[in-house]
């Protein structure tokens, strides 16, 4: 079933479900997969009748990518993504004052750490594994109207597309609704402005034509005239060109005034423009992300300024932590506690991002002339001294706080993504093979030995246990053979010999005792109900 199909769904009666999502975007999407893979039952409701057939995000991340793994995405999906080329800064007379070079190979998470794509695309890819969802009704056409909640649960009421009124039940509610969110409003969670608010327009265009174009992402740092060119996907490009301040946003939605601005950069002339818009980049974060049986993710809850790619990566991450603890409360019996660490781990996450974001704006912003020669003095020192990190990722932070192990220094720390020896002898990435779970990994048998009762726990919650290398698992254990090693090197390079990894692949610890190996399991059972899980362990 295509989009297009998908919109003629006729409006379902008043269900009960586990999960409602307001918002059919990309990160709406993706956590309705996740939650559905899951097990749980989900509803996910949008009022537009398609997918909007235009580019907006264009780089994901090799975190993002392994959260699209766990939706279930074909693999012509990511074959359709490209490797993100690096990005040189300019300065005002023209040279290089700041970079960032791409990764080279191996990779640790398993992707490239950045990589362009085409939203469209993404969106339909998401539909299809949508539709593959057994547990999942995805409805489109539908505005909500309101949303109240009780002990117990919420009710989502709206109209559908002829004005008939419709209901859903929901254990636990998600607005996944943009950043003007009605979910946000109706919680009462107010967004905390950042302190940035430029106008800029974004303008995207074919190659149709002969044109000498930088090889790699530039963002001209220059004061005349601010602006980024993005080397995107097969021959897209993409123009994001800072307004001055005499200038009128509303005059760039007129297409000539868009082509000249356009052509202080590029001959139009061997481009076909596919979409212009009038954006202003700003940053916040809602002052809090759950209240009671409502929860917000995406725009809904941070608005990120693009200059670190990091607007709708930060949303998958969002889905992605929030997934697997919903699933932990409503299926395994998690305290419901265990939903508000999804604020404690993302808030400050995601913050940090947006204070990186913003001072990447001021560089390439700069409009004073005297202090962007100062600037480019500084950060050309940097650079000639291997003072700047030239990683994009370097400004992507660890995870802290929330549930996470106190006492372990690898806390935070994304675990590895190798790929796995099969019996065939052909590798899959670790996360095609091991589900979204609580795991125990060791190259040593000992370190998964927790007890029975502690281990019946571990089961009970989803856990698993496994052992690298190629002998011979235990009873209850399973066996990865990793192909490149990435995880003994990972082990070595915490000086633990087995880690505890949270279902998004977060390491909750690391350790080297099993004696701290089962403490932290226990710390992870004991957050689940009935009252007698805990207690067997």
């Amino acid at each position: 079933m295509n989009a297009s199909e998908r919109g003629e769904i006729a409006v379902a009666e008043v269900g009960k479900y586990d999960i409602v999502i307001v918002g059919m975007g990309p990160v709406g999407a993706t956590l309705a997969c996740l939650c559905s893979r899951a097990g749980m039952s989900v509803a996910i409701v949008d009022r537009e009748l398609g997918i909007f057939d235009k580019p907006r995000a264009i780089v994901l991340d090799h975190e993002a990518l392994r959260v699209l793994q766990f939706c279930g995405m074909e693999a012509a999906f990511f074959d359709t993504v490209t490797p993100h080329t690096g990005t040189d800064f300019i300065g005002v007379d023209g040279q290089l004052i700041k970079l960032f070079d791409p990764k080279a190979p191996p990779f640790e998470l398993g992707w490239a750490p950045n990589v362009m794509f085409i939203q469209p695309e993404l969106e339909e890819a998401l539909a299809r594994a949508m539709d593959r969802c057994q547990t999942l009704t995805a409805m489109r056409g539908v505005n909500i109207t309101s949303v109240t909640q009780d002990a117990d649960g919420a009710m989502v009421n709206g109209t559908d597309r002829e004005g008939a009124e419709v209901s859903f039940r929901a254990s636990w509610v998600v607005g996944a609704d943009g950043a003007n969110s009605m979910v946000r409003e109706t919680a009462g969670l107010a967004m905390e402005g950042m302190d940035f608010a430029e106008w800029w327009v974004v303008i995207d265009a074919w190659l149709t034509g002969e044109i000498d174009l930088p090889k790699k992402t530039t963002q001209y740092c220059q004061p005349k005239r601010p602006a980024t060119y993005v080397v995107g996907p097969r021959n897209l490009r993409r123009w994001e060109i800072k307004l001055l301040p005499d200038e009128d946003p509303a005059s760039y939605r007129d297409e000539s005034r868009v082509s000249e601005l356009l052509s202080q950069f590029a001959d139009v002339d061997a481009l076909s423009i596919w979409r212009s818009a009038v954006y202003r980049f700003s940053a916040a974060v809602a002052d809090g992300w759950r209240n009671g049986r409502l929860l917000i993710a995406g725009d809904a809850a941070h608005t990120t300024p693009p200059f670190l790619a990091q607007g709708l990566c930060a949303g998958m991450r969002d889905a992605g932590n929030l997934a697997w603890k919903l699933a932990q409360v409503v299926l395994r019996g998690a305290d419901p506690a265990l939903l508000d660490t999804y604020e404690v781990e993302r808030k400050p996450h995601v913050a940090r991002i947006i204070h990186h974001a913003k001072e990447f704006g001021l560089i390439i912003g700069e409009l004073d002339p005297a202090a962007a020669a100062e600037r480019d003095a500084v950060l050309g020192e940097q650079l000639r001294t291997g003072a700047a990190p030239t990683e994009r990722q370097a400004f992507v932070p660890r995870l802290a706080g929330g549930m996470l192990d106190n006492l372990s220094a690898a806390a935070g720390d994304l675990f590895v993504q190798p790929r796995i020896r099969g019996e065939d002898g052909d590798a899959s990435l670790m996360d095609d093979v091991v589900p979204p779970e609580f795991l125990v990994v060791s190259r040593d048998p000992a370190m998964l030995e927790l007890g029975t009762d502690l281990a019946a726990a571990w089961a009970a919650i989803g856990g698993v246990l496994l052992l690298i290398g190629d002998g011979a698992a235990p009873p209850g254990v399973g066996s990865l053979a990793d192909a490149e090693g990435l995880i003994q090197t990972w082990l070595d390079r915490n000086d633990a010999t087995a880690a505890i990894v949270r279902p998004d692949r977060y390491v909750y610890g690391a350790a080297s005792e099993v004696s701290e190996i089962r403490r932290m399991a226990r710390d992870i059972v004991a957050m689940h109900r009935p009252a007698d899980t805990a207690q067997a362990a």
